[in-house]
């Protein structure tokens, strides 16, 4: 029997993976989104959805194959010489990622205290560097509860906009409509959730890495229900948070593009008490989400390299430097263009096998090879 707590830490596993970076600041949902207007709530519930079936997919192949590591989880869905690719393009959105989460911290620095934004990327750099050569294995063993905390601050923050900014949420819902979006097509507002649940669907690895007590497809269900409906909520709730400042929130020029949800704080006059911890909150969660995706690839690197010793710091340097020069580009521009990119590549070497190879072998193919072998 597995207990509650084991369900909860593999959902929260697979919420903390998505919800960090660019999501905590509120870039991703404003992009993905809101930029479609009243039509950003059917992109919510399309992406609730997707959250939450691609993780059963996921989990029941996890635990049919016992392929719980990302190496043999992705190899045995799309072979070994795509797996070459596919490595290829995890490296870059972790490195992006990383990228987003020194802009955005980069940013905030020049919001809060006004200076020079190459500052502020260096103070980023820095503290990076810092809390990942000495806080990695306490920010590892507390991920579910700094989870936890994250969730909390952030649905406090967007509920007390969505209460105060309600007027302008119902002004936008009712005479914003963009079904192209970004996208410059008719159906962007439907082909865009699926674009940004691929990408981030590389948190899924990472909930399977945690998933090895799950003993049925139940657990399985209720599992993956918690990490996909708990993103769900969250994604609806910045949505609505940024829609109603729809203006400022899609337009580059302003500050308010890279930071949606700080300054939907601000121009809602929302407590101050509540933005300080928003602040504080969000270092604190581009900090830790930074420690976590450095680890993925600098464990690869060990393994690859069998141990060697100075792997990890010289693979830590590499990175870090990497996203700094691309953190100049700032947040708005990283998730516009990189993360759009990026997404069309993982629809191709993860999201669609998972959807038909996965779906195939853990629904159909190792279910009857089960009844099979012990008579039906």
């Amino acid at each position: 029997m597995v207990s509650r707590a084991v369900k909860l830490s593999v959902g929260l596993t697979y919420v903390g993976s998505i919800a960090a970076g660019a999501f905590s600041t509120g870039v991703e949902v404003v992009h993905f989104f809101t930029y479609f207007g009243s039509l950003g709530i059917f992109s919510v519930l399309l992406a609730a959805l997707l959250f939450t079936v691609f993780p059963v997919v996921g989990l029941e192949y996890a635990r049919l194959t016992g392929f719980y590591d990302y190496g043999r989880f992705v190899k045995s869905l799309i072979g070994g010489r795509l797996f070459v690719l596919f490595e290829v393009v995890y490296i870059a959105i972790v490195t992006l990622f990383i990228s987003a989460v020194m802009a955005a911290g980069g940013q905030l620095l020049q919001s809060i205290l006004g200076i020079n934004q190459y500052y502020g990327l260096a103070v980023m750099y820095v503290a990076s560097i810092t809390v990942v050569t000495l806080g990695r294995r306490i920010v590892l063993g507390t991920e579910a509860s700094l989870t936890i905390i994250k969730a909390s601050i952030i649905t406090l923050a967007t509920v007390t906009i969505i209460l105060l900014s309600w007027s302008k949420i119902s002004y936008s819902i009712h005479h914003v409509i963009n079904p192209s979006g970004w996208l410059n097509n008719p159906l962007g507002f439907l082909e865009s959730p699926v674009l940004y649940v691929s990408y981030n669907l590389v948190g899924l690895p990472a909930m399977a890495s945690v998933a090895q007590d799950l003993e049925s497809r139940r657990d399985v269900v209720e599992s993956s229900l918690i990490g996909g409906l708990t993103l769900g909520l969250m994604i609806l709730l910045e949505y609505l948070a940024t829609v109603g400042y729809y203006d400022l929130t899609i337009n580059p020029s302003y500050r308010f593009a890279n930071l949606p949800i700080y300054y939907a704080l601000l121009y809602s006059n929302a407590p101050y008490e509540l933005t300080i911890l928003y602040v504080i909150f969000l270092y604190i969660a581009l900090l830790t989400a930074l420690i976590g995706n450095m680890n993925s690839i600098t464990y690869r690197a060990e393994v690859a390299l069998r141990g060697r010793r100075g792997v990890r710091p010289i693979v830590t340097v590499i990175m870090l430097t990497a996203a700094a020069i691309i953190a100049t580009s700032g947040l708005y521009y990283i998730v516009a263009v990189g993360y759009t990119y990026l997404s069309y590549a993982f629809l191709a070497l993860f999201t669609i096998p998972l959807a038909s190879v996965g779906v195939y072998r853990a629904f159909i193919r190792y279910p009857r090879a089960v009844e099979g072998r012990y008579g039906g």
